[in-house]
This record gives structure tokens, sequence and C-alpha cells, in this order.
């Protein structure tokens, strides 16, 4: 063996790999920080978790966006706040964009936007050229940068970090581990006289939250399982249920029960545990310490003698709207302009419903151009629910789920920009699509194999 060979050999033998460079320069770093900032434990620990929970929500962005959904409802929180120097929506959106573009550097694959969304592009004009005649100018720039910017990406997001059925999975795991967290921190109100809140102090907020992981879990989780092991899954439901209830917020019950009782049509074999789960539901309730208020509040969906006593308030915000565009049919008062051009700007901030906002600020085109949106949305739903032999039909009933709260918010509470989960239910029917021509999963293959069963 000669000499040259050995070197050869020596030199192989002493290679030094790109990744265990990499390595021994972030050690070196990392100690070189600590010893010069001299950091306390807790503030090492601290940081630490803080850079590895930056890097997981930079590779995988579609965890960093169920958070973006959420943060609303959180941030308000002082304690919460305090551990940032700027809105938390805008250091998660910044955050999702850097992973969004790694996504794109890494080559993940995206879903296509549907034909419909292309719609978009003429409202976004229509609201920019409102800003000519908008009563207030800079509220209405400041209601169209929220839209283009805060708003814009949980519409466009979904298509860009749920390209592929797991990342989708993922992306619903993390959604429900938050919602779980909140309606969890909620349940420290019980035995107060007011209703239960998220961490933003936010009634309405809680019961979106809520209603939504009680249909994660009843059409993800219970139909899985037999019926010996189901009764164990219903106490996930146990948390979500009390704070939907203390909440006191109408219309995610009332799509709550809708979406749970549509469900029956595909899993049969529920109707005795859903009439259980009520049943049980009335006979705890006295023993919750659930807040008053919020019993009296859901009472009024059947104690309410007219209309007008069910709305309360919100029928002067929706007659006050109607009255609006029919002074300006064709281009609104101008975006943001519905609560100048009502009686009382503090008080008159919208008018709970997302069409007719947009109608009365924008005028009718534009209102037929969210709805045509909205039904875009719901009919490609319909046809995926249609189509139970899809192996991801479990997806395209949790997507046609969510898409039925969004609508129900839209239309009762809806705001254009604060209810950003609207929109981004509505991109998720749009990205199962894209699902369809994509090689199944084997756990999807398993569930469409015993998909009859259950049904």
């Amino acid at each position: 063996m000669n000499a040259a060979h050995l070197s050869g050999d020596s030199a192989r033998g002493f290679r030094f790999p790109a990744s265990s460079a990499a390595i021994l320069a972030c050690s070196l770093a990392a100690g070189v920080a600590v010893s010069s900032l001299a950091a306390t434990p807790r503030e090492f620990l601290c940081a630490a978790v803080g850079a590895v929970s930056l890097v997981v929500l930079l590779l995988y962005p579609e965890l960093t966006l169920a958070l973006y959904v959420v943060v609303g409802d959180v941030k308000g929180d002082d304690r919460v706040a305090s551990l940032f120097p700027y809105d938390l929506t805008l250091v998660l959106g910044a955050v999702l964009l850097a992973g969004l573009a790694l996504s794109f550097m890494r080559r993940k694959r995206a879903a296509p936007m549907p034909p419909a969304y292309f719609l978009l592009i003429p409202l976004v004009v229509m609201m920019t050229s409102s800003l000519a005649y908008t009563p207030v100018f800079d509220a209405g720039l400041d209601k169209l940068g929220r839209f283009l910017t805060v708003t814009g990406i949980a519409i466009v997001a979904p298509f860009l970090a749920l390209g592929a059925p797991r990342a989708m999975k993922r992306f619903l795991i993390a959604f429900a581990i938050a919602a779980f967290a909140i309606c969890a921190w909620s349940l420290s109100g019980l035995g107060g006289p007011v209703r239960l809140a998220t961490p933003s102090n936010n009634t309405i907020g809680l019961g979106h939250i809520a209603c939504a992981l009680i249909l994660l879990i009843w059409f993800a989780v219970i139909p899985r399982y037999s019926f010996p092991r189901r009764i164990f899954t219903y106490l996930l439901l146990a948390v979500p249920a009390i704070a939907l209830i203390g909440s006191g917020s109408r219309g995610p019950a009332i799509a709550c029960g809708i979406v749970m009782l549509a469900s029956l049509l595909f899993y049969r074999k529920l109707l005795l545990d859903l009439a259980g789960l009520a049943a049980l539901g009335f006979i705890a309730l006295p023993f919750l310490n659930i807040p008053g208020s919020s019993i009296d509040y859901l009472g009024t969906l059947v104690g309410s003698r007219s209309v007008a006593a069910l709305l309360s308030f919100r029928g002067d915000l929706l007659d006050t709207g109607w009255k609006i565009l029919q002074q300006h049919p064709l281009i609104g008062v101008g975006i943001q302009g519905f609560r100048y051009a009502s009686p009382n700007p503090g008080v008159y901030n919208w008018p709970h419903n997302i069409l007719l906002e947009i109608a009365c600020e924008l005028g009718l085109p534009a209102a037929l151009i969210a709805l045509a949106l909205f039904g875009s949305a719901i009919r490609e739903a319909i046809r995926q629910l249609r189509d139970r032999l899809s192996p991801h039909f479990l997806l395209s009933q949790l997507a046609a789920a969510l898409l039925l709260i969004g609508v129900v918010n839209a239309t009762n509470t809806g705001d254009i920009n604060s209810d950003r989960s609207t929109w981004l239910f509505l991109s998720l029917v749009f990205v199962v699509r894209s699902y369809r021509g994509l090689a199944p999963e084997p756990a999807a293959i398993a569930s469409a194999a015993h998909r009859p069963a259950l049904a």
C-alpha cells in the first residue's frame, strides 16, 4: 500500500461534514453569547425556548398559521402583551411570512387558488377608490391597510402553508391545542357574575373558538372509536362545551347545534350519543356554576317574543346599515364610513354583518362580489361532501363545518377585518379541494375503507 493511498484514506477519514460544522458554530456562538451576556439561568432558558420555538414556527408555517388565527383572543391579556415589545399579531404575521418564504425556497407544494378569488381584485379596487369619498380618510386608509395585510394573510396563507394533507392535519392539531388552552383558561371565570371570555376579554371570540374545537373533536376524534371507548373521548368535549355555554355566544351555539345535527347524516350511530350528551348536559348544568348572565343571554334564543327583542341593539345597527345602503346603493358611503355616517361613531362601529357592511360602505356591486365568494365556497363544500369515497373526506367534513361557523359569524357578528377566521375557513375548503389529485396517504385509505361502518 503506497503513501499516496494512505494519504487519500486519511483525508477521507478526517472529512468534516457541513452539518457538523454548523452544529459546532452554533454551539460556539451560544457559548460566547451566554458568557458575554451574563444571563441568569431563567433568562437563558427562556431565550433557548424562544429560539427553538422560532425555528419550529419557521420550518412549519402551518403551526404559525394556527396561532395567527387565535392570537387576537390572547394578546389582550397584559401578561401576554408584556412578553413582546410589538403587537403579537404583527409578530406572528412576520414569522408566518418568513416561514412561507422559507417553504418556497424548499419547494414545498402550494395549493392553487380558485378562479373565484380573482374577485378579490375588484373588491380591493373598490375599497381603494372609496378613499376618495369616505368621511374620514385616515380611518378608511387604516381599514384598507388592515385588510390588505392582516386579513390578507389569513386569506392567502392557507394556500401556501397547507399544500399537503399532512400540513393541514398539523394545522388542525395545533389549532385544537391552542383552542383547548383558551377554553380551559376561560373556566377560571366559573362562579363569577360575568360571562366567560378569552384572555382578551372577548366573549364572542370564546364562543367561536369553543364551537370550532367541539366540531374538530366531534368529527376527527369521536367517530374513530367504538361506543365504550367513545365515552372517554367525550371528556374532551366537556371543556369547550362549558366554555361555549359560559360565553353566552348565541351565533356559535346555533352553528354548533346545526353542524352536530347535520353530522348524523354521515354518522347515524352517533344519534344516541348526541341525545345522551344533551341529557347529561341539562342534568349537570345547575352544578357547573356557569354565570347567570350567560344562561340569560342564551335564553333569549327561545325566550324573545319578537325579532326586535332578539336582536336588541344589533337591530339598530342593522337598521342603520340598511338606511345607509338605501341612500348610497351603488358606491356606498366609503370604506369605514358606516360608523361616521351613523348617529354615534363611538358606539356604531359596524353593522355586525359582513355583507351589509360591504354593501353600505362600498355599494351593492361589492356586496355581490363578497356573496359570490361565499357562495362558491359553500358550493364547493357541498360538492366535496357528496364524494364520500374521497380519501380526504374527513378533511372535507372539517372544512365544511368550519365554513359554516364562518358563515354564521359573518352574518351575525362579522367585521371584515376582525374576523380573520371567517376568511381563513373560506380558504380551507378550496385548499382541501386541491388534494384531489394527490396520492392518498395510508391512513386515509384505511379510513375510506371503513367509512360505510361509520355511516
